[in-house]
């Protein structure tokens, strides 16, 4: 599995990309921090499994299944599209809104990123489970000699941020802020 900062670097990035490559309107920049959380929610089965654990359910069980499925981001999308139709505005701070919708397809989004991740990098996800137990997954860590496989991801963590780092100064700018 990749580190819960190899999800959140990774979506940081393609949604700084988005924002900047592809989308021409307001996207305000607290929509990244959204981003960070959902590029988690797929490991909250983390926190299901130790509630599981004392009804002898092993980690394997819980691990990658529902939340690692395709159904939660396509539950996170058919959710926004239904409340993009009524335009929902999430007010914080008296002046800036955040709109329910797009932080649910920010939501459906991230998920799926993780999954992908996950099946690409580390290990294995059951992409229809429940309705199929059929495995899918790369493992290309695996590929790595085995003394490389515990720092792969460390290496690719620091690359990703480092590369965020550099889009943050000479694209945007940020040390224009201090």
């Amino acid at each position: 599995m990749p580190n819960p900062l190899t999800h959140i670097l990774v979506m940081i990035i393609l949604v700084e990309l988005f924002r900047e490559y592809f989308y021409k309107g307001k996207f305000p920049r607290y929509y990244i921090l959204i981003a960070a959380i959902a590029a988690v929610i797929p490991d909250l089965d983390y926190f299901i499994y130790y509630f599981l654990y004392y009804q002898g359910f092993s980690l394997y069980e819980v691990h990658r299944t529902f939340l690692s499925s395709i159904f939660l981001p396509l539950i996170f999308l058919i959710i926004g599209l239904v409340i993009m139709k009524f335009d929902f505005n999430l007010k914080y701070m008296k002046k800036h809104q955040m709109k329910l919708s797009v932080i649910l397809f920010i939501f459906a989004a991230g998920s799926f990123i993780h999954i992908l991740l996950d099946g690409i990098f580390w290990g294995i996800v059951m992409p229809f489970y429940p309705f199929s137990s059929w495995e899918f997954g790369l493992n290309l860590v695996d590929s790595f000699p085995e003394s490389m496989r515990t720092t792969a991801g460390h290496i690719l963590d620091m690359l990703l941020l480092f590369f965020w780092l550099f889009w943050m100064e000479f694209k945007l700018k940020i040390s224009d802020y201090f």
